[in-house]
Formats: structure tokens, sequence, C-alpha cells
């Protein structure tokens, strides 16, 4: 799987970058109980989900 076009995504919390949240080896995303991307956010220090339908909610 290439990670690189999905690694990153807005926070809803700061607008700030968003860095997709990995095995150690970079190579599976964690997801969600519902299949959503997870993202943590070192700016603000908050995970938050991405879904694809065009939504993203807090977590």
């Amino acid at each position: 799987m290439n990670l690189e076009r999905i690694k990153y995504q807005t926070c809803p919390y700061d607008q700030e970058e968003g860095i997709l949240v990995t095995d150690l080896e970079e190579v599976i995303p964690e997801t969600d109980n519902d299949g959503n991307l997870q993202y943590y956010c070192p700016t603000c220090s908050n995970t938050f989900v991405y879904c694809d339908c065009d939504t993203s909610y807090r977590r």
C-alpha cells in the first residue's frame, strides 16, 4: 500500500497538518472501528479520523 498520498490531513482542531498513524514499519495504517484512517496532530496532540465520505469528525 502506498501511504504517501494519504500520509497527511488537516487537523479539525487547529487546521495544522496531521500525520497518518501507522505501524512501526509504516506499512499498515491504523483505523477506527468504522475503518476510517486515524491521524495524529503533533501541534495540538490530538488524534482524529478522516473519512473519504467528504466529512471528517473528531475523536
